[in-house]
C-alpha cells in the first residue's frame, strides 16, 4: 500500500469522454487555404524573431534565414491514410483495460483526492523474468508512468486544501502558488481554445526571470479552484498553452492555459482563481508516452518476445534473412569493391584490418547488423556513437529507394545534434522532427518546419486540413458572437437577459416604459440603458482584477540549469510548426466590468421569487442589485453550456487539423532516408512516424530514458531495433521519489532490464576518452576497461607535474542554502582557488569543467569564480553531474561537498552518478572532499580511493603542485587563516615553498580548522613535525597485536599523498617526512576499525528492505569473498533475514 497514491490500475479505473471521429471533406479553395497557413506561420515566426536570443546571438527574421528568393519545387503530395488511422479514437470494446479511455491531461479525480482515499494500490514493475502478458506488461506500465506524472501536482493540491494561505517558502511540496486569478480572454488556436489569464506573484514575495524560469513552462500540469473554496469541492485542471515573454513580463504577468476538456472550460471574468504547480517534474515529457501505451494496447506489439518476453537468444531481423547479402563497403573504404557484397549472416566477416575499429567496436557493429534487438553497451569514452554512426552508413548503403527512413533518436536535444551532425556528412538530406536546437548552421536548415519553409508545394489530395480549418473559422465566429456580451464593457442588457429566457418579453417591455419615464433617451439608447437605470447605485463596478505588483530587487534564485531548462521548453512546443512562445490565431479580449452589490440576507429562494414579478420595478431598491447579479450568474451559465457544446466541434476540427498537418509532412518525411528525434519526439510523433511504415530504429543514450519511452518506438512495422547506452551511467528521471528503486523500479530503463536479465548485448572495453591514471578511478565498475594507446599521449596538465588525477581529502564541515541544496563553501573557495592557478598556468577556462552533485554548490562556486579579480570576463562550465551525461572536457574538478558527523553521503551513495563524473575527464581529474566518510559509508568510493593510491598513489591530505620553471614539486597541505598571508600556502618545507607556482591571490583567507581538523602549523626544514596523538592497536592476550584487517587497509591506503620521485636529499627528506605525517594522521582520519559490511541503501531508500554489499578479508588482508542481495530488515524478536530476488544479484 503506497500512501499518497492515486491511480487505482488494481481494480477501479477511471474512464475519460469517448470521442468520435469526423469525417473528411475536400476544400473548396485548397490553394488559397495553404498559401494563408503558410503565410500565416512565417509571420508568426517573424514575431518570434528574438526568442532565440535569450541564449544566443539574434537570430535574423525567418524570412531571411535559409530562405531562397525562389523556393525549390517540392514534391508532388498524396494522401497517407495510415495517419487517419492512427489518430482516430479508440473503439470501445468487451474486456477493454479501463485505463486505455483515460484523456490526456488527469482529470480533477486524479488530483484532487479527498483525504480519507489518499492510499491506492499501483502495480509493482517486473524487473527480473518475462512478463505475464503484452498486457500486463503495457498496463502496469501506464500506471507507474501516469502515478509518476500527477502526484507531485496532486500532492501540491492536498497541501493547499490543508493549508488555504501557505506561502511558497513554506510549502514542503514544491508548490508554486498564484492568487489573484482571472480569466481575460480566449485564444482560437489550431490546437484549441486557450484561456488567457494574469496571475498575482504574492505568495512568492520575488520578481522572476522568466527566461531563466521553469515556472509555468508550455506543457506544465497546472490546477485552478475558486478562491473561496481551495480545493475542497472544485479542481480544474489543465496545462500551460504558452507563456510568452512579453506577457510574463507585463505586470501583472499573463500566460495560456487550455483546460482539461471542452466540459471543462471556464468563461466568466468576473471569477477570482487560485492556481498551482509543482516545481518537481514537467508534465509534457509523459503526456505523449501515455497516449502511447494506449495505442500500443491495441495494435501488434513487434519484438515483444525480448521485451515482454525476455528471450536471451536474439535472432535476425525478418528483412536481413530475406536478403543477408550487405555492401561492407563503408567499414572497409580502402578495400575498393572487394566487401561489397557479403553474406553477413552465413559467411565469415572479413578478417583484414582495413577498419579502425577495434575488437569490441567491431563485434558491436555485427550485432546492430544482425539482431533485431540488438543492446550495445559503451562504457564512458569507447566510442559507441562512433560505432552507431559506421552502422547507419551501412544501413545506409544498403536502402533501397522503396524503403522506408531509418529513425534515430536520443534521450535529450544536445544529443540527437551530436548524432546528426554525424551524420551530416554522408547523409547531409536528413530531417529533424523539432526545431528547438542551437546549431543554427548544420540542424535548423534541416528541421522539418525549415524544410517546408523552403519548398513550393500544392495541397494534399483528399486532405483534411482545408476543411477542418474552414469548420474551426465558422465556430470561431459562432463563439465570437456567443461571448459578445462579455466583451462589450456593459452592463447585460434587458436583450441578453431575454435571450436567455431569464427574463419574459413583457418584463422588457416595463422595464423600457419605466425607464422612459425617468429619462428623455431614443430609443437605442434606452435598450441598451433600460436595466443600468433600473437597478441604479445597485449596479456596481466589479472588484476582480490583478494589480500590478512592486517586489524591489529581490529576485527569486531558481534552481535549475541552462541545460535543463532548453530541454524542458523544447519538450513543451505544440508540434514542428510552432516553434514560438504565443499562440496563433484569433482571440477575444473579455471586458466586463459590472455587477450587481452584495448585500446579507438574499437567499436563492428570495431573488427567484423577485424575479418572478411581472414588473420589475416593484423590487425593492436594495433588493436590485443582488438579483441584476443572480440574473448575470445565471446568463453566464448558460454561455459556458453553450460554449462547451460548440467547444467539443472545435476539438474535433482541431485534431482533424493535426491530420491534415501530417497528411503533408509524410509526404517530406517519406522522400527522406534518415528522420531524428528525441525520446520524447518519438511518442509526440508517433502517428507522424508510423504511418511511414518505419522498420529500423536506432536510439542513444537508451539507457538513460524510461523504459515506456522506449516502447512507445515500437512501431506497428518495426523489425529492427537498437539500443545504444550505458546502464551504469545515469538512469531515467522519475518525479516521485517512491518510485525509484524497490520495490517499483521505474527508473530503470528497457536497457538496463533486459541486460541485467542477460538478454544477448555486448560491451565496447577500449576506451579513447581519459589518460590511464583517471582511467584506474573507474576500475570498480568497469574493471575489463581498456585503454587504446592514443590516450598516453594526452598532454599533462600545466603546473601539476605528472599528476593526472588526485583525490584531496578535507573534513571541512557541509551546509545548506537557502532552497535546501548541499553547499560546502571552504571546499568552493579551495576549488576556485585551484582554478585559477590553473588558468595562471596556462590553462583557458574553456578547457577546465568544474562538477558537482549538488546544484547550490553549482552556484556557489560559479559566484566565486565570477568574482575572482583575476577572472573577470570569462565564461566558466561549472554544472552538476547530472546535466554532463555525455560531455567531456580536458581537466575536471569534482566538488563532493558532503562532509558531517553523521557519515551521510546522499547523491555521492550513487554509483550511476558517480560513474558520469569520474568519466568526463581527458587530462586531469582533481576530486575534493571527505574522503573518511565516503569510504565508511560506500564500498565504491573505498575502491576508488584504494585503486588511486596504488602507484603511483594520488590520494591524501595535500594538493602536489609542481613548479613549472624547475620541476620541484610542493605539496600544500592547507591555507592559511590569517588575513595577512592569505595568498600564500601552507607548505610542507621552507625549500619547496622557494620553488612553489607562482600563486598570487587565487586563495583567499579560509579557516581550515572547523570542527574535527587538526590545527595546520609551517613546518622548518629542520625539524620533524610533531607527532599528534595516536590511538595504538592494543595487544591480545598472546601478546599478537590486534589490528582490524579493514582498519589496516584504510590506513594504508591513506598514508603518503603525492610522492615525487627526485634524486636531491631534499625531496627524499620531503618523503620521509610527508610518509611519517600521513600514517601519524591516518587513524585520525578513518578511525581504528571500519565494519566489514557496507550499507548501501541507494536503489531501495523508504522501504523496508537493504541492498548489503561487503566483503570477508583474510587475516593478512586480502579478500576473501564478496556479496551482495536485498535482505529484509528484520523486525523484533526475529532471528532470521529473509533474502530477496535482486536486479543486482
Amino acid at each position: 500500500m503506497r500512501k499518497k497514491g492515486l491511480l487505482r490500475a488494481q481494480g477501479r479505473g477511471r474512464y475519460g469522454n469517448s470521442r468520435s471521429t469526423r469525417g473528411a471533406t475536400i476544400p473548396t479553395n485548397r490553394f488559397a487555404v495553404l498559401e494563408t497557413s503558410a503565410q500565416a506561420v512565417v509571420d508568426d515566426a517573424n514575431m518570434n524573431e528574438n526568442y532565440i536570443e535569450r541564449f544566443t546571438r539574434r537570430r535574423p527574421p525567418l524570412a531571411d534565414f535559409h530562405r531562397q528568393p525562389d523556393r525549390q519545387l517540392g514534391p508532388k503530395l498524396e494522401l497517407n491514410v495510415r495517419v487517419r488511422e492512427y489518430v482516430k479514437e479508440i473503439p470501445i470494446f468487451a474486456n477493454a483495460p479501463p485505463y486505455i479511455f483515460l484523456r490526456e491531461i488527469p482529470t480533477s479525480d486524479e488530483i484532487s483526492v479527498p483525504a480519507c482515499e489518499e492510499a491506492f494500490e499501483v502495480p509493482l514493475n517486473n524487473v527480473v523474468g518475462p512478463w505475464e502478458s503484452k498486457r500486463k506488461y503495457l498496463s502496469d506500465h501506464y500506471a507507474l508512468l501516469r502515478e509518476d506524472a500527477v502526484t507531485p501536482l496532486r500532492n501540491v493540491v492536498s497541501e493547499l486544501r490543508a493549508v488555504p494561505s501557505i506561502l511558497e517558502q513554506d510549502s514542503a511540496e514544491n508548490a508554486c502558488i498564484y492568487e489573484k486569478v482571472f480569466i481575460v480572454g480566449l485564444t482560437f488556436a489550431h490546437s484549441g481554445v486557450a484561456a488567457k489569464v494574469t496571475f498575482s506573484l504574492r505568495r512568492s514575495g520575488k520578481k522572476i526571470i522568466w527566461e531563466q524560469s521553469k515556472r509555468l513552462l508550455q506543457g506544465t500540469l497546472i490546477a485552478l479552484t475558486p478562491v473561496h473554496d481551495m480545493f475542497k469541492t472544485v479542481c480544474k485542471v489543465g496545462v500551460v498553452a504558452a507563456r510568452p515573454l512579453m506577457g510574463v513580463n507585463s505586470n501583472p504577468p499573463e500566460i495560456d492555459i487550455f483546460f482539461g476538456g471542452p466540459d471543462e472550460i471556464e468563461i466568466d471574468p468576473q471569477q477570482e482563481w487560485v492556481m498551482v504547480e509543482s516545481s518537481i517534474g514537467y508534465y509534457e515529457a509523459y503526456r505523449h508516452t501515455l497516449a502511447s501505451l494506449q495505442k500500443l494496447t491495441m495494435e501488434p506489439f513487434p519484438l515483444a518476445e525480448y521485451i515482454v518476453g525476455v528471450e536471451r537468444n536474439v535472432q535476425p531481423p525478418w528483412y536481413l534473412m530475406r536478403q543477408p547479402f550487405k555492401d561492407l563497403s563503408p567499414l572497409y573504404p580502402n578495400a575498393g569493391n572487394k566487401y561489397t557484397h557479403i553474406d553477413i549472416l552465413n559467411e565469415q566477416w572479413p578478417t583484414e584490418p582495413f577498419s579502425d575499429l577495434d575488437v569490441s567496436q567491431l563485434e558491436a557493429l555485427r550485432r546492430i547488423l544482425e539482431k533485431e534487438l540488438a543492446i550495445v553497451q559503451g562504457p564512458p569514452g569507447t566510442g559507441k556513437t562512433h560505432v552507431s554512426v559506421i552502422a547507419l552508413k551501412i544501413l545506409l548503403q544498403n536502402k533501397l529507394p522503396s524503403d522506408p527512413p531509418i529513425i534515430v533518436a536520443a534521450h535529450t536535444n544536445h544529443a540527437l545534434d551530436q548524432l546528426l551532425r554525424h551524420i551530416a556528412p554522408f547523409e547531409p538530406e536528413f530531417i529533424r522532427l523539432g526545431g528547438m536546437t542551437l546549431d543554427k548552421n548544420i540542424i535548423e536548415p534541416r528541421t522539418l518546419f525549415e524544410v517546408k519553409q523552403a519548398t513550393k508545394f500544392g495541397p494534399v489530395p483528399g486532405g483534411m486540413k482545408g476543411s477542418a480549418m474552414g469548420n474551426m473559422r465558422k465556430l470561431i465566429r459562432e463563439m465570437q458572437g456567443l461571448l459578445k456580451p462579455l466583451t462589450e464593457g456593459a452592463p447585460f442588457s434587458e436583450d441578453v437577459f431575454q435571450a436567455y429566457g431569464i427574463l419574459t418579453n413583457e418584463q422588457c417591455r416595463l422595464l423600457l416604459n419605466g425607464a422612459e419615464r425617468w429619462v428623455d433617451l431614443t430609443l437605442a439608447e434606452t435598450e441598451t440603458a433600460a436595466i443600468a437605470k433600473w437597478a441604479g447605485d445597485e449596479l456596481v463596478q466589479a472588484d476582480r482584477q490583478t494589480m500590478p505588483e512592486d517586489f524591489g530587487f529581490d529576485y527569486e534564485e531558481m534552481d535549475l540549469e541552462f541545460e535543463q531548462l532548453k530541454e524542458l521548453e523544447a519538450e513543451g512546443k505544440l508540434n514542428s510548426d510552432d516553434e514560438h512562445e504565443g499562440l496563433r490565431g484569433e482571440k477575444i479580449v473579455f471586458n466586463e466590468p459590472w455587477t450587481g452589490s452584495e448585500r446579507c440576507g438574499k437567499s436563492k429562494d428570495n431573488l427567484e421569487s423577485m424575479l418572478r414579478l411581472r414588473d420589475l420595478w416593484q423590487v425593492p431598491a436594495g433588493t436590485r442589485g443582488p438579483l441584476y447579479r443572480y440574473m448575470q450568474q445565471q446568463v453566464k451559465e448558460a454561455l459556458v453550456k453553450k460554449m462547451r457544446l460548440l467547444m467539443r466541434e472545435y476539438d474535433k476540427n482541431a485534431k482533424d487539423l493535426k491530420i491534415g498537418k501530417w497528411e503533408v509532412d509524410t509526404n517530406f518525411l517519406q522522400s527522406s532516408k534518415i528522420i531524428g528525434c528525441t525520446t520524447t519526439g518519438l511518442s509526440k510523433y508517433r502517428g507522424l512516424l508510423q504511418s511511414l511504415k518505419p522498420r529500423i530504429v536506432l536510439i542513444e543514450e537508451a539507457a538513460e530514458a524510461l523504459e515506456a519511452s522506449v516502447t512507445a518506438a515500437c512501431f506497428d512495422t518495426l523489425e529492427h531495433l537498437i539500443l545504444v547506452g550505458d546502464h551504469q551511467q545515469l538512469r531515467g528521471h522519475c518525479n516521485e521519489k517512491e518510485l525509484e528503486g524497490n520495490p517499483w523500479f521505474l527508473d530503470v530503463s528497457m536497457f538496463e532490464r533486459l541486460v541485467r536479465n542477460q538478454v544477448d548485448f555486448t560491451q565496447l572495453i577500449r576506451q579513447r576518452r581519459m589518460h590511464p591514471e583517471i582511467r584506474r578511478g573507474l576500475m570498480p565498475i568497469y574493471p575489463k576497461l581498456e585503454d587504446h594507446p592514443s590516450v598516453l599521449a594526452k598532454e599533462p596538465v600545466p603546473g601539476m607535474g605528472d599528476v593526472r588525477a588526485y583525490f584531496f581529502h578535507h573534513q571541512w564541515p557541509e551546509d545548506t542554502d537557502d532552497l535546501m541544496s548541499k553547499i560546502n563553501r571552504t571546499e568552493a573557495v579551495i576549488i576556485v582557488g585551484f582554478f585559477n592557478y590553473l588558468v595562471m598556468n596556462g590553462l583557458k577556462t574553456k578547457e577546465i569543467t568544474v562538477l558537482t552533485f549538488y546544484n547550490g554548490q553549482r552556484k556557489l562556486i560559479l559566484s566565486g569564480l565570477r568574482s575572482h579579480p583575476n577572472l573577470q570576463g570569462e565564461i566558466f562550465k561549472v554544472v552538476t553531474v547530472d546535466s554532463y551525461q555525455g560531455e567531456e572536457n580536458g581537466v575536471v574538478l569534482l566538488s563532493l561537498v558532503r562532509s558531517n558527523n553523521h557519515n551521510n553521503i546522499g547523491f555521492l551513495r550513487i554509483a550511476n552518478r558517480v560513474c558520469v563524473a569520474l568519466s568526463r575527464a581527458q587530462r586531469g581529474f582533481y576530486i575534493f572532499g571527505n574522503g573518511r566518510n565516503l569510504c565508511k559509508e560506500s564500498l565504491l568510493w573505498f575502491k576508488l580511493v584504494d585503486a588511486m593510491r596504488r602507484g603511483p598513489r594520488r590520494v591524501g591530505f595535500q594538493l602536489p603542485l609542481t613548479c613549472q620553471k624547475h620541476g620541484i614539486t610542493t605539496v600544500i597541505k592547507g591555507f592559511p587563516t590569517t588575513e595577512s598571508s592569505a595568498t600564500n600556502p601552507v607548505f610542507e618545507s621552507s625549500t619547496a615553498a622557494t620553488h612553489a607556482p607562482k600563486f598570487a591571490t587565487s586563495i583567499v583567507n579560509v579557516n581550515t580548522s572547523p570542527v574535527h581538523n587538526q590545527p595546520l602549523t609551517r613546518t622548518s626544514p629542520s625539524r620533524t613535525p610533531r607527532s599528534s596523538p595516536t590511538k595504538h592497536p592494543t595487544a591480545s592476550p598472546t601478546g599478537v597485536v590486534n589490528t582490524s584487517p579493514t582498519a589496516q587497509r584504510f590506513r594504508d591506503f591513506a598514508a603518503g599523498g603525492y610522492l615525487q620521485a627526485d634524486a636531491a636529499a631534499i625531496e627524499a627528506a620531503a618523503k620521509e617526512r610527508l610518509r611519517r605525517l600521513d600514517e601519524e594522521n591516518a587513524a585520525l582520519l578513518f578511525g581504528d576499525g571500519h565494519p566489514s559490511v557496507v550499507v548501501d541503501t541507494a536503489l531501495t531508500s523508504r522501504t523496508n528492505e537493504l541492498r548489503l554489499t561487503g566483503t570477508r578479508q583474510a587475516e593478512d588482508g586480502t579478500v576473501r569473498n564478496t556479496y551482495e542481495g536485498f535482505f529484509t530488515i528484520q523486525k523484533a524478536g526475529e532471528s532470521a533475514v529473509k533474502h530477496v530476488p535482486s536486479l543486482l544479484d
